[in-house]
Formats: C-alpha cells, structure tokens, sequence
C-alpha cells in the first residue's frame, strides 16, 4: 500500500502539470493569434487614436504628393489652334462615346449568353373571327 501512495501522488501531479501546459500553450496560442491578426489591430488602433490616424494620413499625403511633383520646365506654353472641324468631330465623339458604350454593353452580353431561343413548332393560337 505504501508504493500505491506515491505513484498516486505522482500521477496527480503530473495531471497538474499537464493541466498547466495545457493552459499555457492555450494562452500562448491566442497571444500569437492575436499578434498575428493584422486588420483586427488595425481595427483597433484605428478605433483607439482616430486623429493620430487622419493626421498621419494627411501628413504621408502631403509628402507623397511633394516627392512626385514635376518640376516646371521654363518653356512657354503654346496653345493648340484647332479648326472648327476638328473642334465639332471632337465634341461628336465626345457626345457618342457613352451610346456606343451602351450598344457595345448589350451586344457583348447577347454574345455570351447565347442564341435566343428557338421559337417553339406549335402554331400560334387563332383567335375567331367575328362573322
């Protein structure tokens, strides 16, 4: 009897000890889960400092926008003397583009759907003429 005590106490505490583990690895699973989780902490952040957020957009933009500004060039800038002709032609495609879009829309989406379907062989139903 003496021997069966301490193998008993022994499995308790290793029970315990893998009820510890098992609770660490648990934590240590949603600690990565959670470090891991980009858009949610992005979520949060965003929720936690929203001006901090806009202010460093704002500031990220400005810089963006100075770094890809062209440099002027010194030429002098000549205007274009277009014809009335061109002029007119321009404006008429200009004023056709969105109907020809329309067309090209629904011609291309006939195509891929398919034929129409074939009419059916019963006759059309007659009415009575009146006598």
């Amino acid at each position: 009897m003496d021997r069966k005590l301490p193998k008993k106490q022994e499995i308790e505490q290793l029970i315990r000890l893998s009820d510890n583990a098992r609770s660490r690895l648990e934590q240590d699973a949603r600690s990565l889960k959670h470090r891991l989780d980009v858009p949610a902490r992005l979520r949060d952040s965003l929720k936690s400092h929203p001006s901090g957020w806009l202010l460093g957009s704002l500031a990220s933009g400005f810089v963006a926008s100075m770094l890809m500004r062209r440099k002027s060039a010194p030429s002098v800038v000549s205007k274009k003397n277009r014809s009335l002709p061109l002029t007119l032609m321009g404006l008429a495609l200009t004023a056709v583009r969105p109907l020809a879009k329309v067309w090209l829309t629904g011609h291309v989406k006939n195509y891929l759907t398919g034929p129409p379907p074939a009419p059916s062989s019963t006759p059309p139903i007659s009415r009575p003429t009146p006598p």
